[in-house]
């Protein structure tokens, strides 16, 4: 009888084993607003400036800066060259201040790096809208797992 108990336990231990066994996984979540999915679908198809117009077109905040949709156009086209074509991306749950603003963190797989992306969006009357996106390849200031 022992025997059998000893199997029994052994077996399980090796089932939790098997099914915990690798870092874990964060939960995935959709992206928040239908410019952020726009953005990253259309970065994964190697267009930037397409991609980056998908934001900066939608805000009324961007569409008043200067020069500013060049500028972010030539920094991602700038780390595109550099880390290779985007092969896919997983955001992760929102994070939300009150009512009234929202952040989501969106890690983007290239071919030679992953980039960590943050999406701030403020809340309009009529919609949500990117008030801030950016990104980094520094993993120290990327956020802890789970």
């Amino acid at each position: 009888m022992r025997h059998g108990i000893l199997s029994v336990l052994s077996a399980g231990v090796m089932l939790a084993l098997a099914t915990t066994s690798g870092p874990a996984q964060a939960q995935s979540a959709a992206p928040a607003t239908p410019e952020i999915r726009s953005f990253l679908d259309t970065l994964s198809t190697g267009d930037t400036d397409a991609a980056v117009s998908a934001v900066m077109d939608a805000s009324p905040l961007w569409q008043s800066q200067t020069g500013a949709k060049e500028q972010m156009t030539a920094q991602v086209g700038a780390a595109a060259k550099v880390y290779g074509p985007m092969k896919s991306y997983e955001c992760l749950p929102v994070l939300r201040t009150g009512s009234l603003i929202l952040r989501q963190y969106c890690f983007a797989q290239h071919q030679n790096m992953v980039v960590r992306w943050q999406f701030d969006a403020a809340r309009l009357p009529d919609r949500w809208s990117i008030a801030y996106f950016g990104f980094t390849d520094q993993a120290q200031s990327w956020p802890d797992g789970e």
